[in-house]
């Protein structure tokens, strides 16, 4: 068991490293948690080379002991055996271990061993079935691939039966290269709920539909012509009225002659000798004819007029009011039909309709001529001539102008849907078929690989058996939550292929590669070390470096069950800077059986540590110094930091108070590790919460929080505050670059931190104070002093003036 790294030296940023003395040795579990930049990869990579082949233990001086602590040996620079039982995974064992281009191989994981009699037996025996499997899956194959053919064409069959009917109505149906046989083929895997027969009526109107040209739209007019409800009761009355007046006995006798006499009174007016006779008109004539005509006369004849203008009237309308029928045959064709049929229905009424009004006509012109005498005429009920049919046709065939692509569209799905339903039962028994030529097939293929699996197994493998591909794929479920990925065996049989869903898997993701590296890792260190009788010492470098969260806890929780949970692991070190990770391990050694740390008594020792690099004069440059540091200082901390921003938020207020006791040089470029990575961190975290709207937003949540400094009561130049916090942070986060040199001037580090404090506790004091009360120190000893805020003025004057990357500070 490694006990600690004396000296390490020429090893990234681990150029003359001493162990402190006061950290405590390592144990069986060491969790290790450092940031960008601290070292983690560095430390790894030194590990990873002390083993004989390698030749790194020249560079390292390690401590080494049995688990119960006894027989402590040192190396000094020296190989010794526990080396060759270190097993590192890192970026490199991903990189260099693993070759996922083409066909993504990944090597098996070999044990080397004497095959006994009896495998040899059973090797023979499974290479004779495989020979008949293979015969049998020739002919199965061949099968398969006939009736899946068989298949593959009704659907081409399908698709040209829709096309050769539906083309005329475009889109999708305009040729078989918009609907071929994939779409077929989609159509009929989905639902099948709006599927349906048509009637052949409906089929054969639909297909019109879809094949007819569109039409020119109609002015639309009246077809009907109805009497007014009182005008017969108006005729009735008049002809049967009587005017008072006194009559001449000539024209009582010449009824004839009265209208000729009405219109000759006009005539003689101031005249006393006919102009028709050339008689004498005496004033007493004139008289008694004016008598005969008096007013009520004259009122009834000017009823009667307005009566028969109106009759005439409709008498004109009725004339032109059908037409002679050709509109027709700007119908669509089928309306065209009906409109014939209702244009001859409508004339039998206009027929009717005209006798009515010429006897009516009749009538009133008689009493008309003689309004002092009664006409006896029987007026029926009026007739209508009812063209509200023809005005419907004429009305949908312009609705069907209008919509014409829509209702091609309509119909044409229609159709579409009777050619999907009509092809259904015979599709159905093709697929079946396929279904059993292919589940034939794929079990042959099935008992080939079990026997090919097998045979490698036994081939390669002394005693217990080469982890099978079923096992491989099962664990990567488990770590992905996802079965899609999978280990099949190639015919070789010492070689796995990953595969998704059945085929070569390529373009892996980042959480798929590092699971199945890790699988492949765990594997390999366990088949070796039961070979070699000895428990291995397990180094796993970040294993969850840009991973989703869902991908991270899988990996994290199949570490913890390979290497804590069971027990053939001898020692296991987890370096992270994710610490999420950090902190579930920390809350599951928790939960470890027997009391936490070195004192354990039921095989689960373990120790934290934080790996920090601050920045020391060496040889007259600044650089960074990578140390140990027992991790938490006191168990008051471990309660406390249960989070990320928690522990950026204590890491902060160290920096500021170390700061405070120390204004050297060394003190702020050791802060200056901090600044912006962990204060950006802690900023986000705080405004996500602050202004949930913003979460992912830090420009816009920043500015939205500037915007209220004043209103808070913030007394100093909030805009600048805002400016010079979104600028630095902005520009110097994520620096995760190997060199030493300082790229931020070291002075700016002091008032920005008070700035980020101040910051805080403007925006919520509240919830600053209790930030604050937790970890045991004065809010007032944190923001900005007068002395600092003109500092702070400066920095943030500073901050406008300088040119950016780019616009999104403004």
């Amino acid at each position: 068991m490694l006990r600690r790294f004396d000296s390490i030296k020429g090893c990234g940023i681990f150029e003359d490293y001493r162990w402190n003395s006061s950290v405590p040795d390592f144990e069986r579990i060491n969790l290790i948690y450092g940031q960008n930049g601290s070292g983690k990869t560095s430390l790894s990579r030194a590990v990873d080379g002390i083993n004989a082949e390698a030749g790194g233990y020249a560079n390292v001086s390690i401590t080494v002991s049995k688990p119960d602590g006894s027989g402590s040996v040192t190396s000094r620079q020296n190989h010794i055996d526990e080396f060759d039982r270190v097993f590192v995974f890192s970026e490199r064992y991903v990189k260099d271990s693993h070759n996922f281009d083409g066909d993504t191989e990944v090597e098996a994981v070999l044990t080397l061993g004497k095959k006994t009699v009896e495998d040899e037996k059973r090797i023979e025996e499974l290479k004779r079935l495989t020979g008949v499997a293979a015969k049998e899956l020739a002919i199965a194959t061949s099968e398969a691939v006939t009736s899946a053919k068989a298949l593959e064409d009704e659907y081409t069959t399908i698709a040209r039966g829709v096309v050769n009917l539906l083309s005329r109505a475009g889109g999708e149906y305009a040729s078989n290269s918009n609907y071929n046989q994939g779409v077929a083929k989609r159509k009929f895997a989905g639902s099948h709920e709006a599927w349906a027969l048509l009637d052949d009526a409906k089929k054969t109107a639909d297909l019109a539909t879809v094949n007819s040209d569109n039409k020119a739209e109609i002015t639309p007019r009246s077809y009907s012509l109805t009497v007014r409800g009182d005008l017969r009761t108006d005729a009735e009355r008049l002809l049967s009225e009587s005017p008072v007046s006194v009559a001449l006995d000539t024209l009582i006798d010449h009824e004839e002659a009265v209208s000729w006499v009405e219109r000759g009174r006009h005539l003689h007016e101031g005249k006393d000798i006919c102009i028709y006779c050339g008689g004498i008109l005496t004033d007493e004539r004139k008289r008694r004819i004016e008598q005969h005509f008096s007013d009520e006369v004259e009122r009834l004849q000017r009823q009667l007029d307005s009566l028969i203008r109106e009759v005439k009237g409709m008498q004109t309308s009725l004339t032109g009011l059908l037409g002679d029928g050709t509109l027709a045959g700007s119908l669509f064709d089928d309306l065209a039909t009906n409109f014939k049929t209702e244009h001859e229905s409508a004339k039998k009424q206009v027929i009717e309709f005209g006798k009515w009004i010429s006897g009516l006509l009749g009538a009133l012109d008689k009493k008309r001529s003689n309004v002092v005498g009664q006409v006896e005429y029987e007026i029926t009920e009026s007739p209508k001539t009812d063209g509200s049919k023809l005005e419907q046709l004429v009305a949908d065939h312009n609705e069907r102008v209008a919509k014409h692509a829509e209702l091609v569209k309509e119909s044409a799905k229609r159709v579409e849907l009777h050619l999907l339903k009509e092809a259904e039962d015979r599709i159905n028994e093709l697929t079946e078929d396929a279904k059993k030529k292919a589940t034939k097939k794929a079990g042959l293929e099935s008992t080939i690989k079990q026997h090919n699996e097998e045979v490698a197994s036994l081939e390669n493998v002394e005693g217990d058996p080469l982890p099978s591909a079923e096992v491989m794929s099962r664990e990567l479920t488990r770590i992905l939550g996802r079965n899609e990925l999978g280990f099949e065996l190639l015919p070789d049989g010492k070689h796995y292929r990953i595969t998704r869903h059945g085929a070569p898997a390529r373009d892996l993701s980042t959480g798929e590669r590092t699971a199945i590296t890790l699988i492949h890792f765990l594997q390999n260190v366990k088949e070796k070390s039961q070979a070699a009788k000895s428990k291995p010492i397990v180094v796993i470098d970040d294993p969850v470096s840009s991973l989703d969260s869902n991908s991270a806890m899988g990996i994290s929780t199949y570490i913890w069950a390979e290497t804590v949970a069971k027990e053939h692991t001898e020692q296991v070190f987890l370096l992270t800077h994710n610490f999420e990770l950090f902190r579930q391990w920390d809350i599951q050694i928790d939960g470890l059986n027997g009391k936490r740390g070195p004192s354990n008594s039921k095989g689960y020792t373990s120790n934290c540590y934080e790996l920090v690099a601050p920045h020391r004069r060496v040889g007259g440059a600044y650089k960074r110094v990578p140390a140990f540091i027992a991790w938490p200082p006191n168990e008051e901390t471990r309660l406390k930091v249960r989070s990320a921003y928690h522990h950026a938020f204590i890491t902060s207020v160290r920096a500021h108070l170390a700061m405070a006791d120390d204004d050297s040089m060394e003190t702020k470029l050791d802060a200056l590790l901090l600044y912006p990575n962990v204060l950006r961190r802690m900023l986000e975290t705080f405004l996500a919460f602050k202004y949930p709207t913003t979460a992912g937003k830090f420009t816009e949540a920043m500015r939205t929080a500037g915007e209220q400094l004043e209103a808070l009561g913030y007394e100093g130049n909030a805009d600048g505050l805002r400016l010079h916090l979104t600028r630095f942070t902005h520009g110097y986060s994520h620096a995760e670059s190997p060199e030493t040199d300082v790229a931020v001037n070291p002075d700016e580090i002091k008032p920005v931190l008070a700035s980020v404090f101040t910051f805080m506790s403007v925006v919520d004091k509240e919830h600053f104070e209790g930030l604050c009360a937790l970890v045991g120190i004065e809010p007032t000893h944190l923001i900005l002093e007068a002395q600092a805020v003109g500092e702070a003025q400066d920095y943030q004057s500073d901050a406008k003036d300088t040119p950016t990357s780019g616009t999104e500070y403004a």
